[in-house]
């Protein structure tokens, strides 16, 4: 259908600007090839999704870290001030009498900044207080941790002022006695509020099995649950914890802005995979469409090469080889439009248009009788549905004494199945029969010839060209093979008569190549053949 050996007779080479054969990629089917690319694309913007995502996820990370350290650093320096300021002072009145100690106490707690309060502790007990005077209450109340030189708490609120959270701290100053300081919640919450202006939200102070203090003022204990998605940084000097999350309109911000941006690289990177599918793949698009065309515009032809019979020269049968002469680029050989065909839907249409047009040609201008039309067939013809019906059309429309020869090279049948073995039995009932083109240039074994029911067997070209130069042995070889099978034997190729006699010699009954015709169109064939007999098959 399509050969381009030099059996074939001439063909000019061209290949349009673009439309030059791709080699690598005829393995698999275009279709896989587009599947696959837009696979590669969904996953690349998938990819720059899951990465955009990821980078918000960092930079809302790092921000919340960056806020708690700083809020943890403030709360630092708070606490530190208290316990710091004044305490040598403090740590002196801690034991004597409360109406000795009361005035010295007031002044006293004016210096230390935050606090609400300052008490004094004896023996486990309050018992004076810069804002009260003498008071008598339990240490515990502010649930001390015994054994602690200096310890924090959370309360919501104490028995003079309930409601309203407090921070405090006791220092011990010996085993029995010591300093505690109660600072005003309102401070601390004040200081988270700072927070949320740099985009945080349920900004805490959190003191591990006692409870947390929000920048609202609020307290909760620690057995009430919080939100799992929390950021916590531990302070560097007080056992407490800053506990916070990025607010919803910096986080969106964060998801648009890597989005947005990895988004965009997706995208490009994307453009740049479509842009190379397109220059990979667009040459083959606009060649099939080229093919396309000319079949509706006639620029698709089919010339025929005269099959001899070696002893007497008389032609016994044709193969039918198609040609594509574009009113542009000229004549464009089929090495370089048939591959891309053979992968492609629009093989079933040439494929129809080489059987029919062959028929119809030859049955029409070649009068002598018996006459053999062969024409090559793609691997995935077999695979077609309706090929089958398409051949048998085509073969009950011939004349009587033409008969039809379907070509396939050996490559495709090293693989026996029933699929193929049913089309041969079928084709073969109705009268068509079958030849093994390039025999001999693929994995030829004797095996093969016996799982298959063909009917000739064609001798590649690059073998005939050695018949009188030292392969004549080889070709004697195929012969004795394709006897002990019953096949018949073409030798493609021959150029000289050399090779002429030598094929005879070595009992070759057909042959085919330019030294008996070059391929020519039916009408030029027909007028040329006008006088000669054809042998019987």
């Amino acid at each position: 259908m399509y050969d381009t050996s030099k059996a074939a007779g001439p063909v000019t080479p061209t290949s349009p600007a673009g439309f030059a054969a791709t080699p690598g990629r005829h393995g698999i089917a275009p279709r896989l090839w587009q599947l696959a690319t837009l696979a590669c694309g969904l996953l690349i913007l998938l990819g720059a999704v899951l990465a955009g995502e990821q980078y918000a996820a960092r930079s809302i990370d790092a921000r919340e870290r960056l806020i708690g350290s700083e809020l943890a650093a403030s709360v630092d320096r708070i606490l530190s001030s208290v316990v710091s300021r004044r305490e040598p002072e403090l740590t002196a009145l801690a034991g004597r009498p409360c109406a000795q100690v009361e005035r010295q106490l007031s002044e006293l707690q004016t210096y230390v900044t935050y606090v609400r309060a300052i008490a004094l502790v004896a023996d486990g007990r309050l018992y004076c207080s810069s804002g009260l005077g003498a008071i008598d209450v339990p240490l515990s109340d502010y649930r001390h941790t015994p054994g602690t030189p200096v310890s924090i708490k959370l309360l919501p609120g104490t028995q003079f002022q309930r409601g309203v959270p407090v921070l405090v701290m006791f220092h011990a100053t010996s085993n029995r006695l010591g300093v505690l300081y109660i600072v005003e919640g309102e401070y601390i919450a004040d200081l988270l509020a700072h927070g949320v202006r740099y985009g945080a939200r349920q900004i805490a102070v959190s003191i591990a099995d006692n409870g947390r203090l929000d920048d609202q003022g609020k307290f909760e204990p620690a057995s009430e649950p919080q939100p799992a998605d929390l950021s916590r940084v531990a302070s560097g000097t007080w056992p407490l914890s800053i506990v916070l999350s990025a607010s919803p309109e910096f986080v969106s911000q964060m998801r648009w802005k890597y989005g947005l941006l990895f988004g965009g690289i997706g995208v490009l990177v994307n453009a740049l995979l479509a842009a190379l599918y397109l220059l990979t793949f667009a040459p083959r698009r606009l060649l099939l469409a080229a093919v396309r065309r000319g079949l509706r515009q006639g620029e698709l032809y089919v010339v025929y090469q005269p099959i001899v019979d070696i002893a007497s020269r008389a032609t016994v049968g044709v193969e039918a080889l198609l040609r594509w002469h574009h009113p542009k680029w000229g004549n464009i050989s089929p090495a370089v439009f048939m591959i891309e065909v053979e992968s492609s839907a629009l093989l079933a249409d040439v494929t129809r248009f080489t059987l029919r047009t062959a028929a119809a040609e030859m049955s029409a201008r070649m009068p002598a009788r018996p006459l053999r039309i062969a024409v090559n067939i793609a691997p995935r013809d077999l695979e077609r549905k309706g090929f089958v019906a398409e051949v048998l059309a085509v073969n009950d429309a011939l004349p009587e004494g033409v008969s039809l020869v379907l070509e396939l090279t050996e490559r495709f049948l090293l693989n026996k199945s029933p699929r193929v073995m049913d089309i041969f039995e079928t084709l073969k009932a109705r009268g068509v029969r079958f030849a093994i083109d390039d025999f001999g240039t693929q994995h030829s074994n004797l095996d093969l010839l016996s799982r298959f029911p063909f009917d000739f067997v064609k001798i590649d070209g690059q073998f005939v060209a050695q018949v009188d130069t030292g392969g004549a042995e080889l070709i004697k070889g195929i012969v004795s093979v394709a006897r002990h099978f019953g096949l018949l034997v073409i030798a493609e190729g021959v150029e000289t008569e050399a090779q002429h006699r030598a094929l005879r010699d070595a009992g070759i009954p057909f042959g085919q190549g330019y030294l008996y015709q070059r391929p020519l169109r039916a009408s030029e064939l027909a007028e040329k053949q006008k006088t000669s007999l054809y042998a019987h098959s």
